[in-house]
């Protein structure tokens, strides 16, 4: 009969997987190379299956290994959860909140609330897009997230919405449209601009604005951060869409709105199963509270 995994295996797996390192792996368990390498080896042996294939950047999970990634995520999150649990009996006195966020608009004025409130638990934040983001949620690397979505449900997750998001229009200060109050989205076609990477909620809008228009973007740069874009529009390689309280006070740009019925929505997000949990229930309450809700 084949033994159920150890504790200490699926530790070291995970550590792996998340690093692409066995020394990173090592170092963050506080153990030896050796002594990682034998508990992934172990766990490999009694199962028959390979875990990890080796890539460009390092040691890459194989489909059987990223399957076996997404629960170990969830099982030391629940061991997480037992340990602050009963810290919430203490009134959150310590712990860890691990925030997600696909910008700092909406996440950092609740973390700031949280911070001051919760003095004692240590907050750990992470930014990426929205797919990414969410991903991130999913898979349980963080414990809650702030993001733009379209859809109002998602199976398996807590919604809770912040704000409705319209989108405006980023152009250097001396362009032609700076002082208009709006612009529609059929004016955009042909214009050059520039934008977030396709699978970022932003670009997404964005697309669909210009699908129900009749109208396509002429897309000639996509960049990976809202600063990186702000740069390219002050730059003059073209104008770019931005959600509400994105655009930022740079002197060298201006921001007018684009006239289409907002589609996105900022909410605050964690899976159903850890509503409960003291961290995320703690800041749950307080976006409720910061937004009316």
């Amino acid at each position: 009969m084949i033994p159920p995994p150890t504790d200490k295996q699926l530790r070291a797996f995970h550590a792996v997987a998340e690093t692409g390192s066995v020394t990173e792996a090592a170092r963050r368990l506080g153990l030896t190379q050796p002594a990682v390498t034998v508990q992934v080896r172990t766990l490999e042996r009694d199962r028959g299956v390979r875990l990890f294939e080796r890539g460009p950047g390092g040691l890459v999970p194989t489909e059987a290994g990223r399957a076996l990634y997404r629960i170990t995520g969830r099982l030391l999150r629940l061991y997480q959860d037992a340990a602050d649990t009963l810290q919430g009996a203490l009134g959150l006195a310590f712990g860890t909140l691990r925030i997600g966020a696909d910008g700092p608009f909406g996440a950092i004025p609740i973390l700031a609330r949280f911070a001051e409130r919760y003095p004692g638990v240590r907050i750990e934040a992470r930014m990426g897009n929205a797919p990414e983001t969410l991903a991130a949620l999913e898979d349980s690397r963080v414990d809650v997230a702030v993001l733009s979505l379209e859809a109002d449900a998602r199976p398996g997750l807590h919604l809770h919405p912040l704000s409705d998001q319209g989108l405006r229009l980023l152009l250097p200060v001396g362009h032609a449209w700076a002082t208009r109050p709006s612009v529609r989205p059929a004016e955009l076609d042909g214009t050059p601009m520039v934008g977030r990477e396709g699978g970022s909620a932003t670009r997404r809008a964005l697309d669909r604005a210009c699908a129900a228009a009749g109208v396509r973007p002429v897309v000639r740069l996509s960049l990976g951060s809202r600063e990186a874009v702000r740069e390219a529009v002050a730059a003059g390689l073209g104008v770019a869409a931005v959600l509400d309280g994105e655009a930022g006070n740079d002197p060298r740009l201006a921001d007018v709105r684009l006239d289409c019925r907002p589609d996105v929505r900022l909410v605050v997000a964690c899976l159903d199963e850890r509503r409960d949990h003291p961290p995320v229930k703690a800041f749950l309450e307080l976006a409720e509270t910061g937004s009316g809700g």
